[in-house]
C-alpha cells in the first residue's frame, strides 16, 4: 500500500506536521526502531523519536518515519531529499497510533487470503457455483448471484436454513422457484439497486427490509454491460472493511465465470448461431436443407415464430457486447436461437401460440432494451423457418417505423410490425407518388386554420380521435374541461364540414394524419404511450361497474 494512503488510517487529528519527500512509496510492514545505527528498508514504516530517528536516517534509501515526543520534525530530516517524515501531535499516543495500522496490516493479510481462495477456486474451473460457495464460506455470510432476469445464478448459505430467521424463510421460498419473488423485485426497483451499483465505486450496503437484513450488493459488468448482481447478507456476523474490498473482487470473479456459461458463449461460433446466420443470408432457403440442419442441432421450435431484432440507438455495439445483451435476457430465450447479424442482435422465438412473446418477454425487452439504449423491433407471427427472411426485415421495418411514430406515440423501445405495418406501405407509395394528394383537403383546410389563427384544433382533433372519440378521456389527456373541448369539436366540424360521426370520416382523418407525420409536417404536443389508452379505458370501465350508492 501506497505511504499516502496508509497514513489515513492513522487516528484522527494525531499528525501535526508532515515532510514527504515520495508519499508513494509502497509500505509493507511498521516497525518500532529499537537499535541506533539500523540501515532503514524503503518499505517499511519505523516508529521512532527525534534522536533515533535522526540516527538512522540515509541518503542511500528512502525513509519513512512517524517521530513522537519531539515538537517538530528535525532540520536534517527536514531538508532530506529521501525522508518521508510524520510528526504525531503532543498527547497522541505512539502505541495506539502503531496499534491502529498494524490492525490495517492484519486485515490486509485477511484480505490477501480470502482473494487468494477465491481465486484458486476461479482457476479451478469448477463453475461459478464453487467460486460462490468458497467465498461464502471464507467471508462467513449467504452469498447469491442474481442476473438481470432476477434468476438465482449461484447461491451459498452453510448449513441448513433456519426456519425462525426471517431472511432464511424469504430465501427458502426464493431458492425453490431459483428466483427473486415478486415483493424482492419490487423492493430492488424501488432502492434503485441495479442505478445504485452502477454509479457506486465499490460495493454498496442497503438494508433489505424483504429479508429483515443488511446486504452488500456488488454487479458483474462486462464490455460496460452489467450482467449480474453478487449479494451477500448480514446474517451470521456483521459487515467489516474487509467484506468490501473481497465483494469487489468477487464480483469481477463472477463475470469472468459468467462469460464461460453455454448462454453467454451462444453467439461465439457455436452451430445454431452459424445455422441463424445463414438462414438470414439465403432469401430462399430449402425446406429440406432447413430440416436437416434443425434435426441435427436438436432444435425443436414451438409452432409459432418471431423474429426479433435488437439494435443500438446510438453507440456502436460489437459481438461482444450483444451477446452480453442476450444474456440479460435469459429467462425468456427458452426454445430459442440467436445470432449477431448486421450490427444487431437477432432472436428467433418460438411460442405455442399466435398471441405474441407475452408479458413476461415484452417486459424484459423493454427493460434490456431502456438499460442498453436499444431498439427492439418483431415480426409478425410465422410458422416456417424458410420464411425467415422477410419477417427479419419485418422486424427492422418496425424500429425504422417505430422511432418515426414516437413523435406522437411511444412504445417504449418496443415496436411490433403490425402496428406499423403502415409506415411501409406509407415508404413504398412515396417512392412513386406525392403523398400529399392522399391527405384529406379538409384536415389540410383545419391546418390552414390554426396557423393563420394561432390555435390547436389540429392537436384537439388528433387526440380525440386517438380516444376513439370519447370526450372524457380525450379532454383529461388534452388538459381541458369537456365543455371547452365539445366547443373546440364544434368549431372543427364547421371548419372540416362533416361531423365526424362515421367511421369512414374518422378513417379519413386519420390516414390523413399519419402522412402528415410521416412528411414531418405535423407533431402533437402530446407524446402518448400505448399503455394511455388501454389504462384510461379499464379506469373507465371500472367506475362504470361501481355500483350507484345515491338513493
Amino acid at each position: 500500500m501506497e505511504l499516502k494512503e496508509l497514513l489515513v488510517r492513522l487516528p484522527d487529528a494525531s499528525i501535526a506536521q508532515k515532510k514527504l519527500a515520495d508519499p508513494t512509496v509502497n509500505i509493507d510492514n511498521i516497525a518500532f526502531l529499537a537499535e541506533p545505527g539500523l540501515e532503514p528498508c524503503s518499505n517499511i514504516l519505523y516508529f521512532a523519536d527525534d534522536a533515533m530517528a535522526q540516527d538512522a536516517a540515509s541518503e542511500n534509501a528512502i525513509f519513512n518515519v512517524v517521530l513522537f515526543d519531539c515538537t517538530e520534525i528535525p532540520e536534517a530530516l527536514a531538508i532530506s531529499s529521501s525522508t518521508n517524515a510524520v510528526l504525531l501531535r503532543d498527547g497522541s499516543n505512539p502505541f495506539a497510533a502503531y496499534n491502529q495500522l498494524q490492525g490495517f496490516f492484519l486485515e490486509d493479510a485477511r484480505v490477501t487470503d480470502i482473494v487468494r481462495r477465491m481465486l484458486t477456486a476461479h482457476f479451478s474451473n469448477n463453475g461459478l457455483q464453487y467460486v460462490v460457495e468458497e467465498a461464502s464460506r471464507a467471508l462467513g455470510n449467504p452469498i447469491v448471484v442474481v442476473d438481470s432476469a432476477y434468476h438465482y445464478v449461484a447461491r451459498h448459505v452453510e448449513g441448513s436454513l433456519d426456519m425462525t430467521n426471517r431472511a432464511d424463510q424469504v430465501l427458502d421460498q426464493e431458492f425453490r422457484y431459483e428466483s427473486v419473488l415478486e415483493e424482492g423485485v419490487d423492493f430492488i426497483k424501488r432502492e434503485r439497486i441495479t442505478e445504485r451499483c452502477a454509479e457506486a465505486k465499490r460495493p454498496i450496503v442497503v438494508y433489505n427490509d424483504v429479508l429483515g437484513a443488511n446486504t452488500m450488493i456488488t454487479p458483474s459488468v462486462v464490455h460496460g454491460v452489467t450482467i449480474a448482481h453478487t449479494m451477500m447478507i448480514e446474517r451470521n456476523h456483521p459487515f467489516s472493511d474487509v467484506d468490501v474490498e473481497c465483494m469487489a473482487r468477487l464480483g469481477r470473479f463472477v463475470a469472468q465465470e459468467m462469460q464461460k456459461t453455454s448462454l453467454y458463449a451462444a453467439s461465439r461460433g457455436q452451430m445454431d448461431s452459424y445455422f441463424l446466420v445463414s438462414l438470414l443470408n439465403d432469401e430462399q432457403p430449402s425446406h429440406a436443407v432447413t430440416s436437416r440442419r434443425l434435426s441435427v442441432l436438436d432444435f425443436k421450435p414451438l409452432p409459432y415464430l418471431y423474429v426479433c431484432v435488437l439494435e443500438a440507438n446510438h453507440a456502436y455495439l460489437d459481438a461482444h457486447d450483444f451477446d452480453t445483451v442476450a444474456l440479460q435476457l435469459a429467462g425468456c430465450l427458452q426454445s430459442s436461437i440467436y445470432a449477431h447479424y448486421e450490427h444487431a442482435l437477432v432472436i428467433v422465438f418460438s411460442r405455442d401460440t399466435d398471441m405474441g412473446l407475452g408479458d413476461y418477454t415484452e417486459e424484459m425487452l423493454r427493460k434490456v432494451c431502456e438499460v442498453n439504449d436499444l431498439s427492439a423491433g418483431v415480426s409478425n407471427a410465422f410458422d416456417d423457418l424458410t420464411h425467415i427472411h422477410s419477417h427479419y426485415e419485418q422486424a427492422r421495418s418496425a424500429i425504422r417505423a417505430g422511432r418515426l411514430v414516437c413523435l406522437y406515440l411511444d412504445d417504449r423501445c418496443l415496436y411490433h410490425f403490425c402496428d406499423y405495418a403502415h409506415v411501409d406501405m406509407l415508404d413504398i407509395t412515396n417512392k412513386q407518388y406525392n403523398l400529399l394528394n392522399f391527405v384529406h383537403p379538409s384536415l389540410m383546410r383545419l391546418a390552414r386554420y390554426d396557423r393563420e389563427h394561432g390555435t390547436e384544433l389540429m392537436d384537439t382533433l388528433f387526440i380525440y380521435l386517438q380516444n376513439g372519440c370519447n370526450t372524457q378521456r380525450a379532454s383529461k389527456m388534452l388538459s381541458l374541461h369537456k365543455n371547452t373541448l365539445l366547443y373546440r369539436l364544434g368549431r372543427i366540424r364547421e371548419i372540416l364540414g362533416f361531423d365526424l360521426s362515421s367511421g369512414e370520416d374518422q378513417f379519413m382523418m386519420q390516414y390523413s394524419f399519419r402522412i402528415l407525420f410521416y412528411l414531418d409536417l405535423f407533431k402533437s404536443r402530446i407524446s402518448i404511450r400505448r399503455a394511455d389508452f388501454t389504462d384510461a379505458a379499464a379506469e373507465e370501465e371500472g367506475r362504470a361497474r361501481k355500483p350507484d350508492r345515491k338513493r
